[in-house]
C-alpha cells in the first residue's frame, strides 16, 4: 500500500511537471511581434536579411542579429533585421544573404523561425545559420542547418553563441553576452569578406 502510495505521488509530481513544461514551451514558442530595422549604407549593392524570432526572456538574439549585421556594414553591406512576423512580409529575392538566427528550446531551434525556413524555397541561396541557446547547442545547430540545406539552401557559415556557458574558454569571468555579441560582429565582418572573394 505504501509503495502504491509512493507511486502515486511521484506520478502527480512527474505529471505536474510535464505540464508546467508544456506550457513553459508554449508560451516560449510563440511567434514575436512584427519589427525591424536597417544598418548600413541603403545605397549598397550588397544587401542581407537576417531574421530571428524574439525570445521571451532574453534578448541575445536581437544583439547578435544586430552585431552581424554591423560586422556586414563594415565590408559595405546593408543589412534589414527582421524578426519573422516582419520577414514574413519581404521577398527574400530582394537580398543576396539571408541570415536565420535561432533560438535553442527543448534541443531543437524555435518553431517560429523553423517554420519560417520550412515555407522557403531557398534555390541555392547563400545562407548563414547562428543558433543561440543557454548552454550546449550542438543538437539544435545540426537541425538548423538541415533546415536550411533540405530547403535548398546553401550554407556558407555557421556559428553556435550561449547564454550561460563560456563562449571563449580564455576569457571565462567576461560576460557571455558580450563575448558573444563581439564574436558575431567578428563573424558578419568575415561572411562579408568571403562573400565578396567568392563572388568575383
Amino acid at each position: 500500500m505504501l509503495v502504491t502510495s509512493k507511486r502515486r505521488i511521484m506520478a502527480l509530481i512527474l505529471g505536474g511537471i510535464m505540464v508546467i513544461w508544456g506550457i513553459l514551451t508554449l508560451v516560449a514558442q510563440r511567434e514575436g511581434a512584427p519589427k525591424f530595422w536597417m544598418l548600413g549604407d541603403i545605397t549598397s549593392a550588397q544587401k542581407a536579411l537576417i531574421v530571428y524570432n524574439p525570445d521571451l526572456f532574453y534578448n541575445l538574439d536581437e544583439q547578435v542579429c544586430t552585431s552581424f549585421a554591423k560586422g556586414l556594414g563594415k565590408e559595405g553591406w546593408h543589412s534589414r533585421v527582421a524578426t519573422v512576423a516582419a520577414a514574413s512580409a519581404l521577398k527574400i529575392e530582394d537580398f543576396d544573404l539571408l541570415v536565420f538566427c535561432a533560438n535553442t528550446y527543448n534541443w531543437s531551434p524555435d518553431w517560429p523561425t523553423s517554420r519560417f525556413i520550412k515555407g522557403l524555397d531557398l534555390e541555392k541561396k547563400p545562407v548563414v545559420a547562428i543558433t543561440l541557446g543557454s548552454g550546449s547547442t550542438n543538437t539544435s545547430q545540426e537541425h538548423l542547418e538541415n533546415l536550411i540545406t533540405d530547403t535548398g539552401g546553401h550554407l556558407i557559415g555557421s556559428k553556435s553563441y550561449w547564454l550561460m556557458r563560456p563562449n571563449d574558454e580564455t576569457r571565462t569571468n567576461a560576460s557571455n553576452v558580450k563575448i558573444a555579441i563581439e564574436k558575431a560582429e567578428i563573424f558578419g565582418e568575415q561572411i562579408g569578406i568571403d562573400f565578396l572573394k567568392s563572388s568575383k
